[in-house]
């Protein structure tokens, strides 16, 4: 398939948002077809192509490779890189076999730049990536000096020619900014807290909307930047989760030789498990979502094993508020001979809570049900709008819906300015 052919199927409004993305001028007045024309001179040039590929990970670059020889079957390891592809615009999921494809227009470019330079650039942009990656999901802004010590394990440089290099990624791939202290205003930034910068702080660029930066930065305080090893980055990157960390290897074992689930099975449940905890939800949600998937603990005996080895891996999740740490990791987060607090983020969750609190407290795990909640003043009139009004304190947790009726969490909406 070539890459006009796929574009065809995009609405006009959505290529000239790509449009937009590539920086091509004077697209607002064409017809369809000629806007698809035009993004693909665009895109298909030797430069573009360059610069998009060379920022393709081992592993992407990998699968590249062999898509560009015929299609490809994705295994469940695999399927990270192919997604990203496909947003990058690199290929496409071939249908009904779902195998991956690359378009045949791109694969020939490919072809004529493929040479030991561009395995070079490719090998730094590369692994820049990554770490650009959990910098997105881990810290969201940072200084350039962490950024640098994350690239450094890997590749040999001068700061100076890091930030260059990062210069020259595409945007709407990086989606990320160097940006000086003084430009944001914290020019005056006490040289003792971890985002004291000399050379600027990189920052998550969709951050920018609804003051999602300003409550990352009060949630991540002044905590410490956690610097991931290479294979933690790696690891990350690959499987959106730490696979290595021992409590994931412990559920994962788990899954398999208690619960019977295959190899795949027990993977797609240990990344719900840590994007469950990533996202702040309670470890009760797995168990729930487990039950309604009917998933058969057996017993109470398993069911109970399960809570210990659950809990243990929510507190061994690495969160963006924590600037990369994992709860266990931070000594503010340990009470009571070193166990976490297990603190939760909705008003359904402390519900759940407060019913297995014994449970838990036996098996030496401490429990907060209040100090994850907002106390929020509200008033009723029990007697019609002309009677008088009643005062009333409400909890609202981080997951609660916002009591102002956007829709929203309330740690996506007034929590934010709470």
């Amino acid at each position: 398939m070539l890459l006009k052919e796929k574009l065809a199927e995009s609405t006009r409004q959505e290529l000239l948002d790509q449009a937009r993305s590539f920086e091509l001028s004077k697209c607002s007045g064409l017809k369809k077809d000629q806007l698809i024309k035009r993004i693909v001179t665009c895109f298909c040039s030797e430069e573009m192509v360059r610069s998009r590929l060379a920022c393709l990970t081992k592993e992407q670059m990998d699968l590249y490779r062999k898509a560009c020889i015929s299609p490809t079957a994705v295994s469940i390891n695999e399927v990270v890189d192919a997604i990203k592809l496909y947003q990058y615009w690199l290929g496409y999921f071939e249908d009904p076999t779902d195998n991956f494809c690359v378009f045949e227009d791109v694969a020939d470019v490919f072809k004529s730049i493929d040479d030991e330079v561009f395995k070079k650039e490719n090998n730094n942009k590369g692994w820049m990536m990554k770490c650009i990656h959990f910098f997105i999901e881990y810290y969201g802004i940072a200084p350039v000096e962490v950024i640098y010590e994350m690239f450094r394990q890997k590749v040999t440089c001068t700061q100076d020619e890091m930030i260059k290099m990062l210069e020259e990624m595409p945007m709407d791939l990086i989606e990320s900014c160097i940006f000086p202290m003084d430009k944001i205003g914290i020019k005056e930034w006490p040289m003792d807290t971890p985002l004291h910068s000399k050379n600027g702080l990189l920052i998550h660029l969709p951050l920018f909307d609804n003051n999602e930066l300003g409550y990352l930065l009060n949630q991540q305080a002044n905590k410490e930047f956690f610097i991931p090893t290479e294979r933690i980055i790696d690891e990350i990157c690959r499987n959106e989760y730490e696979v290595s960390a021992l409590a994931y290897k412990k559920l994962e074992m788990f899954f398999m030789k208690k619960l019977g689930l295959n190899y795949e099975q027990s993977v797609t449940w240990c990344l719900q498990v840590w994007s469950n905890s990533y996202e702040g939800n309670s470890p009760t949600d797995i168990i729930n979502h487990m039950t309604e998937t009917n998933i058969d603990f057996k017993s109470d005996k398993i069911l109970n094993e399960f809570v210990g080895i659950l809990m243990n891996a929510h507190n061994s999740t690495r969160l963006k508020e924590n600037r990369g740490h994992k709860p266990d990791e931070l000594r503010n987060q340990f009470s009571r001979g070193g166990i976490p607090t297990i603190v939760p983020a909705s008003s359904s969750a402390a519900d759940i809570l407060k019913e297995t609190g014994p449970q838990l407290q036996a098996m030496g795990f401490p429990l907060d049900l209040n100090s994850g909640a907002d106390i929020i003043q509200s008033s009723y009139y029990p007697n019609g709008l002309n009677g008088n009004a009643v005062k009333v304190e409400k909890k609202v947790y981080p997951n609660d819906p916002c009591p102002c009726g956007s829709g929203k969490k309330y740690k996506k909406c007034c929590g934010k300015l709470a």
